[in-house]
C-alpha cells in the first residue's frame, strides 16, 4: 500500500523527523493489529545516526511483545461480551449496549471525580480502565435469577422482588477467586451497585456472602459504599431513565436530570453526582456511541 510521510506534526511542534523505524504488531493468528514505531536514533554523543538491523531485532522483540499483550485483552474483551451475551440471554432487559454504555459511564464519572480529588494520572488510568470493564458485569448476577421472575411481564410481588435483590450477591461470588484486582472491583460493583447514600438500598451490610441462606442486611449508608459501587449505581440508573423498555418510555433528558439532581444526597452520592453533571456532554456522547439499534462493538473496540 502507498505510504507517504506526514510533515503536519513536525511543522507543529518545530521537531524534525529525519527517520523512522516501524514494525508491524501481528498475533498468533497472522492478524496486524497495529504499528510500533520509533524515530531519530542518537548514537552515545547526542547526534543522530542511521538505524542498524540490531535495532530492528530489538523493536522486533518488543513488538512480538506488544501484540501478545495485545492480543490477550482481545480474548479478554472477547469473553467479557460473551459473559454479557449470557446474561442477555436470560434478561431481555440486560442487552449488550446497555452494558457498554454503563461501563463507560462509569469510567468517566470516575475519571472527573478522581481528578477533582487530585487522585495522580497513573492510577487514574489503571482505575479508570479496570471500573469500565466492572461496570459491564454489573448485572451479571441476573443469570442465577429464575426466569418466571425476570422475564415476568407484570410487576414483581413483595417475595419476588426480594429473590431478585439477590442478584447482587450473585453476581459478586462469581469472582470469589480474588485473583486480579479486576476480580476485586468487579466483586464489588455488582454486590454494591444498588446500595444507596441514604441507606435505603440492597444488599446491605452482611457479614459473608458465601454463607447458606445469606440474609439481607441493613443497606450501607454513605462511604461505607465503596467509590465503585456509588458511581455504577448512578451510571446504571441513568442508562435505565433514558432507555425506552418494554414497561416504560424513555425519559426526557429535563426529567432525568432533575430526579438525579434530586436525588444527590438521597439515593446517590454529591460529588457523585456533580462528577457526572460537569462531564454530561460526554455522557451523552456514550449514549449516541452506544444505540440500542447499534451492533455490539467489536472484541478490539
Amino acid at each position: 500500500m502507498p505510504f507517504s510521510f506526514n510533515p503536519a506534526f513536525d511543522q507543529l511542534s518545530g521537531y524534525r523527523t529525519q527517520s523512522i523505524l516501524a514494525v508491524p504488531l501481528i498475533t498468533s493468528n497472522n492478524k496486524t493489529v497495529g504499528v510500533m514505531q520509533i524515530i531519530n536514533p542518537l548514537n552515545e554523543a547526542g547526534e543522530l545516526e542511521a538505524f542498524t538491523p540490531q535495532d530492528q531485532l530489538i523493536l522486533r522483540y518488543f513488538a512480538n511483545n506488544a501484540a501478545a499483550a495485545i492480543e490477550r485483552a482481545m480474548m479478554t474483551r472477547e469473553i467479557i461480551l460473551r459473559m454479557i451475551k449470557m446474561c442477555e440471554l436470560r434478561d431481555p432487559l440486560e442487552t449488550g449496549v446497555h452494558a457498554n454504555r454503563v461501563g463507560a459511564y462509569a469510567a468517566e464519572i470516575y475519571h472527573q471525580w478522581a481528578r477533582k480529588q487530585g487522585v495522580a494520572g497513573d492510577d487514574i488510568k489503571r482505575t479508570k480502565d479496570l471500573l469500565r470493564i466492572a461496570g459491564m458485569l454489573h448485572d451479571l448476577g441476573k443469570i442465577a435469577i429464575s426466569d418466571l421472575i425476570l422475564k415476568k411481564p407484570a410487576g414483581l410481588d413483595t417475595e419476588e422482588l426480594r429473590l431478585m435483590k439477590y442478584h447482587t450477591i450473585h453476581g459478586a461470588r462469581l469472582f470469589r477467586n480474588t485473583s486480579s484486582e479486576l476480580d476485586v472491583l468487579s466483586a464489588e460493583v455488582a454486590l454494591n451497585h444498588h446500595e444507596r447514600w441514604d441507606g435505603q438500598g440492597y444488599p446491605g451490610k452482611i457479614d459473608d456472602i458465601f454463607q447458606d441462606p445469606v440474609p439481607l442486611g441493613p443497606g450501607k449508608t454513605a462511604e461505607e459504599i465503596p467509590l465503585s459501587g456509588r458511581i455504577v449505581a448512578l451510571a446504571d440508573v441513568y442508562d435505565a431513565l433514558v432507555s425506552k423498555r418494554v414497561y416504560k418510555e424513555a425519559f426526557s433528558e429535563d426529567v432525568t436530570l432533575d430526579y438525579i439532581k434530586t436525588q444527590s444526597g438521597k439515593q446517590f452520592d454529591p460529588a457523585v453526582v456533580d462528577a457526572f453533571l460537569d462531564i454530561y456532554e460526554v455522557i451523552i456522547a456514550i449514549r449516541e456511541k452506544y444505540r440500542e439499534e447499534a451492533s455490539p462493538p467489536s472484541p478490539a473496540g
